[in-house]
């Protein structure tokens, strides 16, 4: 009879245990707890790494603890973007921590591209660098929409707004689109400016077949652009999340939705902040 090691066997036991826990939904923090108990050293030195480490952009932008989507890469929904390239215009034109990734300008352009979007609606402007990305790589004939509050919108004016009480992140107001305006590919791009919980979607020239939401990003205004963006998706269209994972309230609203609609797959791409959820 050949005889088997106990201390191996019982570490192939721990290593499933984990890789199982890892898989499940909402397993991240069972999984981290489980890796402790089982390599102690090398989870402190992770720690110490994360902790003494002197990139602050990398750190921002790569601990995240918030949802329960299963990452993937993008691949797994949308796999005509493996063979796709892209096109990332003023590629290091970002502001770390507010703009989306250059890493994830990519993973969105290969989107559009993959997808062939011709209509694609974007909420939350910021500086017009993501519309950029949007027109430079959708059909030749397509259009972005891309909404923001007015320029002349301040602080002083929040109560006239759907949700007064919320936190915003408002964008300072000389900066917004700043990126497309006088771009050659300014012409793909129409911006609409307003209260996206008050403004009517049907008037932006749906149907969409991705829709981009990255306006503000409390709760209220989360689960608002995201009923929205559902009743003006095309067949087959795609929703895409920013700073899922790393802020709460979007990432609480974008886990209630995968409950709720369970026809749809809804994932994170991994290494982004980005949610996906497809027809």
């Amino acid at each position: 009879m050949p005889q088997t090691n106990p201390t191996r066997s019982s570490q192939s036991r721990v290593a499933r245990l984990i890789d199982r826990a890892k898989r499940q939904p909402g397993g991240r923090n069972v999984y981290g707890l489980m890796k402790m108990i089982s390599n102690p050293r090398a989870s402190w030195e992770s720690i110490v790494r994360s902790h003494l480490a002197r990139d602050d952009v990398f750190i921002r932008q790569t601990c995240w603890h918030h949802g329960t989507l299963p990452r993937l890469p993008l691949t797994d929904v949308v796999p005509e973007a493996r063979l796709c390239d892209v096109t990332l215009p003023r590629a290091l034109s970002r502001k770390s921590g507010t703009s989306i990734s250059a890493e994830e300008a990519c993973q969105l352009a290969s989107i559009a591209k993959g997808r062939m979007v011709r209509r694609a609606l974007e909420i939350g402007t910021f500086d017009g660098n993501t519309a950029l990305v949007l027109a430079a790589n959708m059909a030749p004939d397509g259009e972005v929409v891309t909404v923001d509050l007015p320029p002349d919108f301040s602080m002083q004016e929040q109560s006239s707004l759907a949700f007064p009480d919320v936190g915003l992140n408002l964008t300072e107001r000389d900066q917004v689109g700043r990126q497309f305006q006088g771009h050659e590919l300014s012409k793909r791009i129409r911006q609409v400016y307003g209260d996206s919980a008050a403004l009517d979607w049907s008037a932006f020239g749906g149907p969409f077949d991705l829709i981009f939401i990255d306006g503000c990003h409390a709760k209220a205004y989360v689960r608002s652009d995201s009923d929205n963006a559902f009743r003006q998706l095309a067949p087959g269209g795609i929703v895409v999340w920013h700073d899922y994972g790393m802020i709460a309230d979007v990432s609480e609203v974008v886990d209630q939705l995968a409950r709720e609609h369970p026809a749809m797959k809804f994932l994170a791409i991994e290494g982004t902040r980005l949610a996906v959820a497809v027809t």
